[in-house]
C-alpha cells in the first residue's frame, strides 16, 4: 500500500520535514563514499536551513510535554495498559532529558562554521558546491573516509537528538487513529472534523499499483481530497471522474 500523509498543524508539518531529511542523511551515511558523503553534507545543510528558521528544539519539547499529560490522563483510566503506558511515558521523559541537555537551538552549533556557512551560501546556485569554486571543499571531499565521517556525525548530532524524540511523538500520532474505508464520489471526498478534537495528521492509503494520487485540503472544520490522474507527469493533472477506494486514518491523540 502507498501512503500518503498530510500534516493538520504546523508542528507535524515541521516534525515530519526533519524526520524526511534524517531519513537521506541516514540513507547515504550507510555507503560514505565521497558521492554519498557530498549529499548527506546537503541534506546537513538542508536541516541547517530548516532550524535557523524555526525553533525546533522548543517546538518538540512543548509536543513531548502535551503527549505526556495526555498519556498521564489515559494512565488513569481503569481499562487502561498500565505498563505500555509507563513504557511509553519512559520513552517521552528520556527524550525530553537528552534535548534540554543540548544547549541552545538545534543548528547553534553550526552558525560560527566558516565552512558550513560558506558552503550553505554556495548551495543557493545550481551546482555552487564543486571543488573548483570551492578549493576547501574539495580539501574535504578528498579526505580519508573515516574524517569525512567523523565530521558529519559531529555535525548532524544534535539533530538525530532531535529526530530521536521526534520519532517518539510520529508513532503516537500515526497510531492514534482508526482506519475507515472511504469512497470518493467521482474522485472527490469531503467531511467535517469534530470540534471537539484536536487532530494531528491525515493518513490515505491506497494500492501502489494505482496510477493516480490523493491532494488534501484541510481547514480546522473539514477537509477534502480530490483525486489526481498520474498517467502522465509532463502535464498538468486531472481529477479523476470515478468512484475511488481509500482508507482514512484521521489521527488525534
Amino acid at each position: 500500500m502507498a501512503v500518503y500523509e498530510h500534516p493538520l498543524n504546523e508542528k507535524i508539518r515541521l516534525f515530519s520535514r526533519l524526520e524526511f531529511l534524517i531519513h537521506r542523511f541516514n540513507f547515504y551515511m550507510e555507503n560514505p563514499k565521497p558521492e554519498n558523503c557530498q549529499s548527506a553534507l546537503m541534506v546537513l545543510l538542508e536541516l541547517y536551513n530548516l532550524s535557523s528558521r524555526l525553533d525546533v528544539k522548543s517546538a518538540t519539547l512543548n509536543v513531548l510535554d502535551w503527549q505526556t499529560q495526555a498519556l498521564q490522563r489515559m494512565a488513569e483510566l481503569e481499562e487502561a495498559d498500565k505498563e505500555k503506558l509507563q513504557e511509553i511515558l519512559d520513552k517521552l521523559d528520556s527524550r525530553a532529558k537528552r534535548l534540554h541537555e543540548f544547549r541552545g537551538q538545534l543548528g547553534q552549533h553550526l552558525k560560527g562554521h566558516s565552512f558550513l556557512n560558506m558552503l550553505k551560501q554556495r548551495s543557493m546556485i545550481a551546482g555552487g558546491v564543486n571543488g573548483f569554486d570551492v578549493p576547501v571543499f574539495n580539501y574535504w571531499y578528498t579526505r580519508s573516509e573515516a574524517d569525512r565521517v567523523a565530521d558529519l556525525k559531529g555535525w548532524v548530532e544534535p539533530f538525530l537528538i532531535a529526530h530521536d524524540a521526534i520519532s517518539v511523538v510520529l508513532e503516537l500520532v500515526r497510531h492514534s487513529g482508526n482506519q475507515v474505508n472511504q469512497v470518493a464520489r467521482d474522485g472527490f471526498y469531503q467531511a467535517t472534523l469534530n470540534g471537539n478534537r484536536e487532530y494531528q495528521l491525515l493518513r490515505i492509503e491506497l494500492p501502489d499499483n494505482v496510477h493516480y494520487f490523493p491532494e488534501v485540503s484541510a481547514g480546522k472544520q473539514r477537509f477534502s481530497v480530490r483525486f489526481v490522474n498520474a498517467d502522465t507527469l509532463e502535464e498538468r493533472s486531472k481529477q479523476i471522474v470515478e468512484d475511488i477506494e481509500f482508507s482514512l486514518t484521521l489521527c488525534s491523540l
